[in-house]
């Protein structure tokens, strides 16, 4: 679906236009104020998806802005496809100490700087990716700063826009990136940037617990879902995993387990049922038919001789179920 277009009340004056009709247009429920006199049609604000709602948002604030916005924190890691968990509820921008922007109801100001490590994703500007997982990392809880992490670590796969970012004053403004996308963007960041970038950080404590995440990561990981069943199984006090083990399975082909518990022989999966609806999983076949490879799938590796155990989005959210399955599993816990 094409990006909507804005509607201003600012482009009604610019026109000699009465901009009261865009207020009798709301009142009808024709149109959604998505900012202070910005505007888009109600149709095509409901046919887009949260992070596309989210990422409009965004546009109506580049818009509307005297100076140009630079985006960053979860904002800008929407944009270089990190992951992070739901949709943010705010915009989130950088101001210099100088300017001393405020924080409203809609938007957060973080200090930082306006020209040092910013990208252009189309028509926005945005902090690096080093400088938006490092914000992330600071600011989160275990779990899902490892998620971030990972995402960082985590090579780009095809199905992205990995040549999305220019420098700073390139004209891609026709150029309208993605906001709904799971998959990280740009090049994959380094464990030695990440550590260097940890040491620049002023508090000792946040260069510990920054540290800890950045030690613990990997770029193996999957999906956020995966990285933080992975934080929550240490959390608990259940054996590290090693990551992707593969499996020659009888059909001549392979696969790549989440997590291989070598000492007890056990694989677990985390099943986000998001790869089976995904155009691009699948190998173009039915859900129906999906649901059957993936079932096959696990009979194969099974027959190594082999435990297997999976649990969904639900279930590793919840402490208590977490803990249940990975022990009925036969992992020791500590």
């Amino acid at each position: 679906m094409d990006t909507p277009r804005l509607l201003r009340s600012a482009d009604y004056d610019r026109l000699g236009q009465d901009r009261r009709k865009l207020a009798t247009l709301h009142h009808r429920g024709e149109i959604v104020r998505i900012r202070r006199g910005i505007y888009v049609r109600s149709n095509e604000w409901n046919g887009l998806q949260p992070k596309e709602q989210y990422g409009l948002r965004a546009l109506a604030l580049a818009q509307a802005a005297e100076n140009e916005p630079v985006f960053c924190h979860a904002t800008a890691a929407l944009l270089w496809g990190l992951w992070i968990v739901g949709v943010p509820q705010k915009l989130h921008s950088v101001t210099e100490v100088a300017t001393s922007g405020r924080s409203t109801c809609s938007v957060v100001r973080h200090v930082g700087s306006l020209s040092k490590g910013v990208r252009q994703s189309g028509p926005f500007l945005l902090t690096d990716k080093l400088t938006t997982t490092l914000q992330l990392v600071s600011t989160f809880s275990f779990p899902y700063a490892v998620a971030v992490c990972d995402s960082s670590l985590h090579l780009p796969e095809n199905r992205g826009i990995v040549n999305q970012f220019t420098a700073p004053g390139v004209n891609t403004a026709g150029h309208m990136p993605r906001w709904e996308t799971d998959c990280p963007q740009g090049p994959a960041l380094s464990v030695d940037e990440l550590r260097a970038g940890a040491g620049l950080l002023r508090s000792k404590a946040a260069r510990k617990r920054v540290l800890a995440v950045i030690d613990f990561a990997s770029g193996l990981s999957g999906s956020a879902g995966e990285s933080l069943s992975r934080a929550k199984m240490l959390q608990l006090g259940f054996p590290a995993p090693v990551l992707q083990k593969r499996f020659a399975l009888r059909d001549g082909s392979d696969a790549f387990v989440d997590f291989w518990f070598e000492e007890q022989q056990v694989v677990a999966e985390f099943d986000g049922m998001g790869k089976y609806l995904r155009s691009d999983w699948g190998g173009g076949l039915s859900l129906q038919a999906r649901i059957i490879a993936e079932k096959q799938r696990e009979d194969q590796i099974r027959a190594h001789g082999v435990g297997f155990t999976r649990w969904d989005w639900k279930e590793m959210m919840n402490r208590d179920r977490l803990t249940y399955i990975l022990r009925q599993a036969g992992l020791p816990q500590i």
